[in-house]
């Protein structure tokens, strides 16, 4: 059955993309100042109501620097879920010359209610334990701990042999705190590494390759990067490990409306990380954390799987669908059906691909100007039987 749903709803789509004909025309590059203030209210399976507000700023000038000029993001929100979610991203294309990059962050997050589940591929996850209503209850906040974090990150990137790559350094601290609820609680019941909290200061480098045709919602190209971190007490961390991660992701137009679109996700982590280190996915954009929710796993439960070594695929089918003016904006409505899949490894867990963890689900993106996406997904997997999730930025 859910074999024919996903048949089902891929010709659909298919069918739509073709019926639209003609060659999709790239959104019109815009000048000047361009914001929106965006009243917050959005769901998200595992962080719950999130509400608060976003204001986007994009400096384009006369339009012929891309993607932008510069670009300011100012967040502030909080859950139902009782998380606190403060930040200022800001990022400056070609800042000193044409490849240049220079992208800073500033954030406060306190997860009053973080996921922990345990480490490694197969968890303990019995929903069971944090239903009222079920006779095996144990706690609403058995699968919960308390976490809290204040952060800066700054990144530079400049060209190098003849620009057809991006070289990228970078610097970053991070103060984290952590708590338990009382028992019965899974990770008061058997603490880990990293209890203490503390310092997590790391310095980064990496090598990007960027051919994407645009950046919001891309149709050909791709976007790969390798990076390698290393947190150490001489940065002043409390702890000592190294991470690598390479991600490569790829845009195909398979009609003048339909694209697919891939991310393959890699990283291994070595040393003494924390355990809420190992739930953390790094990238040249910015970090992100998975596996599970909305920015690496949709329909599988937010932070379900967690551990040193974390594999990570997105499979897109995107159609764009058409394009309207409303209150005198432009804005293009894409749909798309996913599916994604990933897996985790402990030190001494073999090397294999079993046990690999799906999840698939549809979804529609409304672009405005050319960067701003507001993004709707719906997934199901094993785990949860339906998850939505209101965001703003393409997946990948």
């Amino acid at each position: 059955m859910r074999l024919k749903w996903r048949r089902g709803m891929r010709s659909v789509l298919v069918f739509v993309c073709i019926a639209q004909g003609g060659m999709a025309e790239a959104p019109q590059q815009p000048q000047g100042l361009a914001f929106a203030v965006v009243p917050s209210l959005s769901f998200s399976s595992g962080e719950g109501w999130e509400y608060g507000g976003k204001t986007f700023f994009y400096q384009y000038g006369d339009g012929s620097s891309r993607p932008y000029r510069w670009h300011l993001l100012l967040n502030g929100a909080r859950s139902t879920e009782k998380k606190k979610d403060y930040y200022a991203f800001l990022d400056m294309p070609h800042l000193w010359g044409p490849g240049t990059r220079l992208s800073l962050r500033v954030e406060y997050k306190d997860f009053g209610l973080d996921e922990y589940y345990g480490l490694g591929n197969q968890p303990e996850y019995r929903r069971a334990f944090t239903d009222r209503g079920d006779p095996d209850f144990l706690s609403s906040e058995y699968y919960n701990y308390k976490h809290r974090w204040s952060a800066g990150y700054i990144n530079a990137q400049w060209p190098i042999f003849a620009g057809r790559i991006r070289f990228l350094a970078g610097l970053a601290g991070v103060r984290t705190t952590v708590g338990t609820y009382p028992l019965p609680n899974r990770l008061a019941a058997s603490p880990r590494f990293g209890m203490a909290g503390g310092w997590t200061n790391y310095a980064r480098l990496g090598l990007i390759r960027d051919t994407r045709d645009m950046e919001a919602a891309p149709s050909a190209g791709s976007w790969s990067d390798l990076l390698l971190e290393k947190s150490t007490a001489v940065l002043g961390s409390d702890y000592d490990f190294a991470r690598i991660t390479l991600t490569d992701r790829r845009y195909f137009r398979l009609l003048p409306r339909l694209v697919f679109a891939q991310r393959l996700f890699f990283e291994h982590m070595s040393g003494h990380p924390p355990f809420y280190e190992m739930a953390v996915l790094s990238g040249s954009w910015q970090r992100f954390e998975g596996l599970g929710s909305n920015q690496s796993m949709r329909g599988v439960p937010r932070l379900l799987f967690a551990g040193p070594t974390k594999l990570l695929g997105n499979f897109e089918l995107r159609c764009r669908l058409f394009d309207r003016r409303i209150l005198r904006q432009d804005l293009t409505f894409y749909g798309h059906l996913f599916l994604d899949g990933g897996k985790v490894w402990l030190k001494r867990d073999p090397a294999t691909l079993d046990h690999l963890h799906f999840s698939q689900g549809a979804g529609l993106h409304v672009q405005w100007k050319t960067d701003l996406i507001g993004a709707l997904d719906i997934g199901r997997s094993p785990y949860k039987d339906l998850a939505i999730y209101l965001t703003f930025g393409n997946l990948f």
